[in-house]
């Protein structure tokens, strides 16, 4: 109550022109303040106004990529159930894909099993053939890769037969299969742990 007693005293002092340059200098510090409200708010909305935009940009994308997102996952889901069939021999298996494409394996050799990661495991074979065609060579490949398990030629060293036009040697062959390895008793009981805090049933 003093302090505002001594405001007014201090105000019925001041001479008229005092006065209006004092109401002046109130007039200019509320516009001050309304204006700088005025931009804070507008940076706000502004804001808010770009993440809205954002937003439905991405559900937009979202949204055109549903049919290549279902054909990804299709094409995922259609290799791992190829892990899911185990690969016969190797051996076995090449020189059956080498009779259909009229090749003659004239050497083979399995290789040890080398684990890849902790899930999978990889078996292969290291071929030979000796004046194959390109084109039964070709054909045996594809057969190879078209199998309804996990198979692939890993590499090839290849040299062309001197003097025979289109007949080839294939030094070393790699073909490869990789298994799934069944997890320890100690990762099942996790993933099972996990499957039933997410709510899935085992």
């Amino acid at each position: 109550m003093a302090a505002l007693n001594a405001v007014r005293g201090a105000l019925a002092g001041l001479s008229p022109r005092e006065k209006r340059l004092l109401i002046m200098l109130a007039v200019v510090f509320g516009a001050l303040v309304f204006a700088g409200l005025y931009w804070w708010s507008s940076m706000k909305l502004d804001a808010i106004e770009r993440e809205r935009a954002d937003t439905i940009d991405a559900l937009r994308t979202i949204q055109r990529m549903r049919p290549q997102i279902a054909a990804r996952n299709a094409r995922r889901d259609a290799l791992l159930m190829r892990y899911h069939a185990r690969a016969p021999a190797l051996t076995s298996f090449v020189e059956e894909q080498a009779r259909a494409a009229h090749v003659q394996v004239s050497e083979s050799q399995d290789r040890p099993a080398t684990p890849v990661g902790r899930r999978f495991s990889e078996r292969s074979v290291s071929i030979r053939l000796r004046a194959v065609g390109i084109d039964a060579l070709a054909d045996f490949m594809d057969r190879i890769e078209a199998a309804e398990f996990p198979v692939a030629v890993t590499s090839v060293r290849i040299r062309r037969r001197f003097g025979e036009a289109n007949r080839y040697d294939v030094d070393d062959m790699v073909i490869a299969t990789w298994d799934q390895v069944a997890p320890s008793p100690r990762e099942g009981a996790q993933a099972a742990a996990g499957d039933r805090r997410e709510g899935r049933a085992p």
